[in-house]
């Protein structure tokens, strides 16, 4: 299996049209076409349905996607790390916050960054915690805040703060 077929693939997967995903590979559509079909003979397995408004994973895509999206995450991993052994901390770490944390610590958490790793880069992203768990199972972020994270495998938690959630009223007249 070619890292570039696998790539294709989830790409073409992901967007759900080979027209978008040659786009944003900047590849030709035929040959994006050719390398899924080269994978799809060597795995003996149709990944894809092919339709006239695009392509959507079969249940063996679907599969392959899943595994296909941690092992070029895990390959881009190992070419950070290299990299930074050659060169000192470089790379990319993709940072997912609740959109009331990012209000405060975007900024001070970015100057931070640079200073300690001027050659690496943080993307920083803002979501509802459902959804940057998603994207910590399916390789887009590296790491999270979250609100009540579900228990996931692979994915370890590490609780930050933990508060007390009161009701607050007005006293009723007559009580001291």
């Amino acid at each position: 299996m070619d890292l570039k077929q696998l790539e294709y693939f989830v790409r073409v997967a992901e967007l759900g049209s080979f027209t978008r995903a040659a786009q944003a590979l900047n590849v030709a559509q035929p040959a994006l076409s050719r390398q899924v079909r080269l994978l799809e003979v060597e795995l003996r397995q149709n990944l894809l349905v092919r339709n006239g408004r695009g392509a959507t994973p079969t249940q063996a895509g679907l599969l392959l996607l899943e595994h296909g999206r941690g092992i070029l995450h895990q390959v881009e991993r190992a070419r950070e790390e290299l990299g930074r052994v050659r060169t000192g901390l470089t790379g990319r770490v993709a940072l997912g916050l609740p959109p009331s944390v990012a209000r405060v610590l975007t900024v001070p958490l970015t100057r931070a960054f640079r200073a300690k790793m001027p050659e690496a880069q943080l993307s920083i992203s803002e979501g509802l915690s459902s959804a940057m768990q998603e994207n910590l199972q399916n390789g887009r972020l590296d790491i999270a805040v979250l609100y009540n994270p579900s228990p996931m495998p692979g994915i370890e938690h590490t609780p930050l703060v933990q508060e007390e959630l009161l009701l607050v009223q007005p006293r009723p007249p007559g009580l001291q």
